[in-house]
């Protein structure tokens, strides 16, 4: 006696009524394509620091992705750039050169001072780019505020 055809007709009808007025699951949408590579963070200086004389140096710290020299276009990898009391560039937008405000290290350091920083509080904010200083998307970003003495 062969009851294959009885067992795939009420597999079907107890999938279709346990499926009731249920949404259609999207499928184009991907949750953790809105989610960055990785994280950047700025250890030093940290938020709220004061910071002796004009010299300020910047150490930056990176998870989830390597950091690799400008030019570079490895998928998921990217350099540093540091925005001293700047604002960020236009999303797809490369980043500027601005001397003593914004600047990429190119080199794949995670290291950078500025020299002869003005006393007062300071916004600074480290973006990953990719080879051609197109910021990350979605943006890998830090920001910290700091006082110089």
């Amino acid at each position: 006696m062969n009851n294959s055809p009885k067992l795939s007709l009420a597999v079907v009808i107890t999938t279709l009524l346990a499926c009731g007025d249920a949404p259609p699951a999207e499928t184009d949408a991907d949750p953790a394509s809105d989610a960055p590579i990785g994280t950047v963070t700025i250890t030093q200086p940290a938020t709220g620091s004061q910071v002796m004389g004009g010299n300020v140096t910047v150490s930056l710290q990176v998870a989830g992705f390597p950091i690799v020299p400008a030019g570079d276009m490895t998928s998921g990898s990217g350099h540093h750039h540091l925005y001293l009391d700047a604002d960020l560039t236009g999303v797809g937008e490369p980043v500027p050169t601005v001397p003593g405000s914004i600047i990429h290290m190119g080199d794949g350091s995670s290291e950078f001072t500025f020299e002869g920083v003005a006393p007062g509080e300071h916004r600074l904010i480290a973006v990953v780019a990719d080879g051609i200083h197109i910021p990350l998307q979605p943006w890998v970003v830090d920001t910290v505020t700091f006082t110089v003495n």
